[in-house]
């Protein structure tokens, strides 16, 4: 009976927790946003730095980085529920007006960084450094189109 009530209060307890993460407060899912985005510039910085050489190239640390960047690209768009729009951030109104453009930017953010971190894993450092330029890339796009400067 114990041992029953236990598992059926940590059963309620995931439900619980999945409640607040499927509508999440609009605050609260930008600072998710904003630490998945700190995130991804602490792992992008120093393989960027290796690919202008102002730091030694690693392929080791390179394929760390990439790998990172591979778990958190996907997780990303979850801080962009809609529901978030009218929080204060530096998301662009052209964002919510272009969501589906966004969320395919996004999915293609995904799939650039799993390949980044495929390549990564290959050693070739001619190839991870112009693959690195590909994924840099389409973040830079969707920052210029729907984020604000600052």
């Amino acid at each position: 009976m114990k041992r029953a009530l236990i598992t059926l209060l940590g059963a309620g307890a995931l439900v619980g927790g999945v409640a607040v993460v499927a509508d999440p407060k609009p605050d609260d899912a930008v600072e998710y946003r904003q630490g998945i985005m700190m995130a991804l510039g602490w792992n992008v910085g120093p393989m960027g730095a290796m690919v202008k050489g102002d730091i030694p190239f690693d392929a080791g640390q390179f394929a760390f980085h990439a790998g990172r960047v591979a778990v958190l690209a996907p997780m990303a768009l979850e801080g962009f529920p809609k529901s978030s729009a009218a929080a204060e951030s530096h998301a662009l109104p052209a964002l919510w007006e272009n969501y589906a453009d966004f969320e395919e930017r996004m999915k293609k953010l995904e799939e650039s960084s799993a390949k980044l971190a495929e390549v990564a894993r290959s050693g070739d450092e001619g190839a991870m450094k112009s693959q690195f330029g590909d994924t840099v890339k389409v973040c830079k796009g969707c920052h210029d189109e729907y984020q604000e400067e600052h």
